[in-house]
């Protein structure tokens, strides 16, 4: 079976007959329809549409290599994707699924385990945990500069274009002024058992927490509820989403969850 995107390597023996199967699924973006999902273990990005799973590029099974740890992901505003590397302290830009990796930062980056871009479609904002910082580039590539000191490990824009940032710390949500480089503690107290991923989908955001088996609803003046909790999530991780659907990426259970927003109905993607 041919395999659109593939850059590197032969067949590997975690595949099936029919072909490479997911590993351990962690990151999600939403284009449109489509999904786009980062596996850290196959490594590479998976693509969902309308004609199912297809493996849209494949990441290095050597040490250090592109895409050998792939932890991030977000949409490129000119086409493709970005995909944060920390095997490499690099982000990527892959343009399609016939296309190499572009690394954007040459390789200044720490661990990117959160991606956000501008409003504007100029700036990438990135969750550098190696760092304890966001740190920022130009969405075509160049050297970063760090942000402020905030320890990100999700990082959205709201419609409003207001950056939010998620973080394992006591301020656990964070408004961030991009402009000014100031941060204001929204959500504190350490509400969350271990805050993984965070999106901002109409006017709340939502969290989704690996330990409690959770996805959290966040006001914009900081309060918190449980939106869903237990089954079938085990390891809530990576998450996307929009007015209509919520999406979550769990890799224990080697799939990808879409939740209706209004009721709860839930579909297996991966």
């Amino acid at each position: 079976m041919a395999i659109a995107g593939v850059f590197c390597g032969p067949i590997f023996a975690d595949e099936s007959p029919d072909g490479p199967v997911p590993q351990y699924p962690i990151a999600v973006a939403r284009d449109g329809p489509d999904l786009y999902v980062v596996d850290l273990e196959l490594p590479g990005v998976w693509r969902i549409d309308g004609a199912g799973r297809q493996l849209f590029v494949r990441g290095a099974r050597q040490v250090g290599q592109p895409l050998n740890r792939p932890r991030s992901i977000s949409l490129h505003p000119d086409g493709g994707v970005l995909v944060g590397d920390s095997a490499t302290r690099e982000v990527y830009h892959i343009p399609g699924e016939s296309d190499s990796p572009i690394p954007l930062s040459g390789g200044r980056i720490g661990i990117p385990m959160a991606l956000a871009v501008s409003p504007d479609r100029s700036v990438l904002y990135v969750g550098d945990a190696e760092k304890r910082a966001i740190v920022k580039l130009p969405v075509t590539g160049g050297k970063p500069t760090q942000l402020i000191d905030v320890n990100a490990r999700g990082l959205a824009f709201d419609p409003a274009g207001i950056l939010w940032a998620l973080t394992p710390d006591d301020a656990a949500v964070q408004r961030i002024d991009v402009t000014m480089g100031t941060a204001e503690a929204v959500v504190t107290g350490r509400p969350f058992s271990y805050p993984n991923g965070l999106v901002w989908a109409d006017e709340h955001g939502w969290v989704s927490d690996g330990y409690g088996r959770r996805i959290w609803k966040v006001s914009r003046s900081g309060e918190v509820e449980i939106w869903h909790e237990g089954a079938p999530l085990v390891g809530p991780v990576g998450i996307a989403g929009d007015a209509e659907a919520i999406w979550v990426a769990d890799p224990k259970q080697k799939q990808v969850y879409r939740f209706d927003v209004r009721s709860k109905a839930m579909e297996s993607r991966l």
